[in-house]
């Protein structure tokens, strides 16, 4: 009867120890579904929008998006080398573009355009193609 008790008592505390590890992750859609917000916000400052004499480029605020992308990325689990390639790829892109608006110089805007350009392609890498091959497309 002791080996039943000791028995149980095992596969109550796995099942304690597997639910408060896996409720910890996020997964792949919830981490996109916030990312979306902070990749218009980025967007939007393209530098190409009507009266932007007026309106200047908001290199802080593209700076702060990439950043919170760039934590955001960092929280995500990968099952196999492909998807962790695909993360370090947009952590790259993601990193030129919080450098080149931290920089605010001449031509950041336009350095912050071709790195948002390759981010676009490696995020739809993910979405289109390895995603939906693996039915985990969000």
């Amino acid at each position: 009867m002791k080996g039943k008790n000791f028995f149980v008592a095992g596969l109550i505390v796995v099942a304690m120890f597997m639910a408060g590890t896996t409720v910890g992750y996020a997964s792949d859609k919830d981490i996109c579904e916030k990312q979306i917000d902070y990749y218009i916000k980025i967007k939007m400052n393209d530098g190409l929008l009507p009266g932007d004499e007026f309106n200047p480029y908001d290199f802080k605020g593209v700076g702060e998006a990439a950043t919170i992308m760039l934590e955001n990325e960092g929280k995500r689990t990968h099952n196999d080398k492909n998807h962790a390639a695909i993360t370090r790829l947009v952590s790259g892109h993601l990193a030129d573009i919080k450098a080149a608006a931290g920089k605010a110089a001449e031509g950041s805007v336009e350095s912050v355009g071709h790195s948002l350009r390759f981010l676009y392609l490696s995020c739809k890498a993910c979405h289109k193609v390895y995603s939906t091959e693996m039915r985990l497309r969000p």
